[in-house]
């Protein structure tokens, strides 16, 4: 009887090792169906990599007519501009890009951030927006507010200076970024100033780039890094590793740039869009390549 009641107990015993096995093992498969499930977050090198690749594929712009864009230096609110806000004095001596890159830096982490403004009116101006933002902590400004204020910063300066939209690829991205682009004497070229993020880029050979440089390193995947004001550039790898989420970003938003043909004090009222090829002209006024490549005229 009792070697009976042994061989039921050892019987018992391995039934539920095998019942405890089991569930260990669906518990295992379960998990392991899931990681392979979460494998398909990508890394940042990954999503860099197809950012890349939709960029590539759009590289060509569709072509439209040939545009002058202007610049207004001699509005009078440029004169209580520079003088309520110091900017001879802050912007210092050198050339249009340190010029430009003293203000942005300046003026950068002094104004806070809000994707959602909603004091946006038609004729907002530097003034206005400063007076609004500058210091203030309780509410913020976009980036397109603080890229009109740059504008009309530089403008006042003598700088050639346009603020300009990045746009993503997605129609169900409804979230795009504005930046400036000044044009320096001693490069010979546009360069592209981020001021919501205090940044410029540079490729490998270290010198500041426009836009459309930018869009075209991406695309070929050449070397390109925002960088900071104040920031060393001797260890490239490093910086972009650094600001990966600031290229990611960008990246995301090179699909398409939109302009006006007029800088001032305020907005203009038609934005022109340089569009790729694979984009289809959905009520929107087109602007060449060429145009927005060229130097500025001198009036």
């Amino acid at each position: 009887m009792k070697g009976k009641v042994k061989i039921e107990f050892i019987i018992v015993i391995c039934l539920w090792i095998i019942f405890v096995a089991a569930v260990a093992y669906a518990i295992y498969v379960k998990i392991s169906t899931q990681k392979k499930m979460v494998s398909y977050i990508q890394t940042k090198e990954e999503v860099y990599n197809m950012e890349c690749g939709i960029i590539f594929n759009s590289k060509t712009f569709r072509t439209s007519e040939n545009a002058i864009i202007t610049y207004d230096f001699d509005d009078p609110e440029y004169q209580e501009l520079r003088e309520k806000y110091e900017l001879i004095d802050l912007a210092g001596n050198g050339s249009e890009f340190d010029k430009a890159v003293n203000l942005m830096d300046h003026f950068s982490n002094k104004m806070k951030h809000d994707g959602n403004f909603a004091d946006y009116t038609k004729d907002m101006n530097a003034l206005y927006l400063l007076d609004f933002a500058l210091g203030e902590t309780k509410h913020g400004i976009h980036c397109r507010a603080k890229a009109q204020i740059m504008n009309e910063e530089y403008l006042a300066l003598g700088i050639y200076s346009r603020k300009m939209w990045i746009n993503p690829f997605s129609v169900y991205d409804g979230e795009c970024h504005v930046v400036n682009e000044i044009w320096d004497s001693n490069y010979k070229k546009w360069i592209m100033l981020d001021t919501t993020n205090d940044i410029y880029w540079i490729g490998e050979e270290k010198v500041p780039l426009s836009a459309l440089e930018v869009r075209q390193k991406f695309a070929d995947q050449e070397f390109v890094t925002p960088v900071m004001p104040g920031e060393g550039t001797e260890d490239l790898d490093a910086l972009r590793e650094k600001h990966m989420d600031l290229i990611l970003y960008t990246a995301k938003n090179m699909a398409y740039f939109q302009y006006f043909l007029n800088y001032g004090v305020g907005e203009d009222d038609i934005i022109y869009s340089l569009l790729p090829e694979t984009m289809e002209p959905v009520d929107s006024c087109l602007i060449s390549e060429d145009t927005v490549k060229a130097p500025p005229v001198a009036e």
